[in-house]
């Protein structure tokens, strides 16, 4: 009764949507079905879908709306929303279906998951991290999962067994993105404070060292010559040359915290960094629902030139982390880390606060937090090793090449020359067909 109803409902609104798309509307259906599940509960995702798809509510019916709504109410609800979040691809080729007996056998065959009722229970407990970090969005925070939805962006998310052995989707904050910002920021301080000038559009840096500063490390065919000095360095083939590794650590300490891959030698860092976790009931850190945390934020592109002969108009929705939200997480240290690679830490660590952004969009004012650290090591040794030791660091940089900058618009040239060639095989050039030779009738 309940999948009846709430799929009648859905095939009404899919059949009065007033909204027009270039792309299949099966394609557009799900997209919209993937948005609108993200809400709470059944009800408020059906409110939302009838929005983004601008169904003509006024030939949804009564009887279609009545039934509907009862099936909201109901105890199959939250298991109808959790069907719908796991296949919206299938929902939505279900109510498109034309022919009325295979609708009626679609729905017969739909299996619920068991009723959620009940305290759903919440995330294993996590224990106390070494450093706390404690995040407070004083704007929408967005962190983009690895799916889309059309021209939304859905915010990223694990899911976790719960307490009570249910399975809970949750959303979070990646601590490789926390560990990924620390290391642009320490990256940028680095090149700094030996008093070169920060660029990411020319890098005062040879590019294979660039990359490993920024990105973590470089494959030993993108680095050339140098690169396989440095593998000399570590170690080639299986080898790995100790005195050569601990050269890198005693030079590069915010390196080394962070860990680096050159060539085929993999340095470890010396960090865990955590995932930041909303404060919600489930998470088992508050007392609001994840799902009250979340909203959909919109930007609009909107066309300027008044004699454009098509629209450029764009509308992306991304959805967010409200305001007020609070983040918890953490880092750890290893054992094995040193007194310098602590306080680079402590810097990356000061560096985050002073920055107060995470996530992406930043530029749109997305991702402005207040942030709160409990146990972070103290920078001042890090930045008194660096005033003192400039020149014995950039000795080391240019003994390995990482400041030879000569081969890098070469590189960046055979890049770019790459990504602009046109991709497949050249089309071939017509070619006028030759006037027909009825040979039976030559000579005569």
């Amino acid at each position: 009764m309940s999948i009846a109803a709430t799929f009648d409902f859905l095939r009404r609104a899919a059949q009065t949507a007033t909204i027009r798309t270039g792309r299949g509307f099966a394609d557009f259906l799900t997209s919209r079905i993937v948005q609108a599940t993200t809400e709470p509960s059944l009800l408020a995702a059906m409110e939302r879908l009838l929005k983004s798809l601008g169904s003509d509510i006024s030939y949804i019916g009564g009887e279609k709306m009545a039934r509907f709504m009862a099936a909201a109410g109901g105890v199959e609800a939250p298991g109808l929303l959790s069907w719908l979040r796991a296949y919206p691809n299938m929902a939505a080729m279900i109510a498109l279906l034309r022919n009325d007996d295979d609708y009626a056998a679609a729905l017969a065959s739909i299996q619920l998951p068991a009723a959620q009722v009940g305290d759903r229970g919440s995330a294993p407990p996590s224990r106390p991290w070494q450093i706390g970090i404690s995040a407070i969005c004083t704007s929408p925070l967005a962190h983009g999962a690895d799916g889309k939805a059309g021209n939304a962006t859905l915010f990223r998310r694990q899911q976790v067994l719960s307490t009570t052995g249910q399975v809970l989707d949750l959303p979070f904050y990646a601590g490789n993105a926390v560990r990924g910002q620390l290391r642009d920021i320490l990256a940028d301080h680095f090149i700094g404070a030996l008093g070169l000038t920060v660029s990411r559009v020319r890098p005062p840096l040879a590019l294979w060292f660039f990359h490993a500063l920024y990105a973590g490390g470089v494959l030993e065919e993108g680095g050339g010559d140098a690169i396989k000095a440095v593998g000399n360095e570590l170690g080639n083939n299986g080898t790995l040359r100790t005195e050569g590794v601990h050269r890198l650590r005693d030079h590069l300490p915010a390196l080394s915290l962070l860990g680096v891959a050159l060539g085929n030698r993999v340095l470890p860092g010396r960090l865990y960094a955590g995932d930041l976790r909303p404060r919600c009931r489930e998470w088992g850190n508050g007392a609001i629902d994840a799902a009250e945390l979340m909203e959909w934020t919109f930007l609009t592109r909107r066309e300027d030139h008044e004699d454009h002969a098509d629209n450029h108009s764009m509308i992306a929705n991304t959805e967010c982390l409200r305001t007020g939200t609070v983040l918890e997480g953490g880092i750890d240290l290893d054992t094995h880390a040193g007194d310098l690679e602590r306080s680079a830490l402590g810097c990356g660590l000061a560096l985050l606060q002073q920055r107060g952004l995470l996530g992406a969009e930043n530029r749109r004012g997305l991702g402005r937090v207040d942030m709160a650290i409990s146990g972070a090591p103290d920078p001042a040794l890090y930045l008194d090793w660096l005033a003192a030791e400039k020149p014995r660091i950039l000795d080391y940089l240019a003994g390995i090449h990482a400041t030879d900058t000569s081969g890098n618009d070469a590189i960046l040239g055979a890049q770019r020359a790459a990504k602009s060639k046109p991709k497949g095989k050249p089309a071939k050039a017509a070619v006028a067909p030759e006037p027909f030779q009825d040979d039976s009738l030559a000579g005569l």
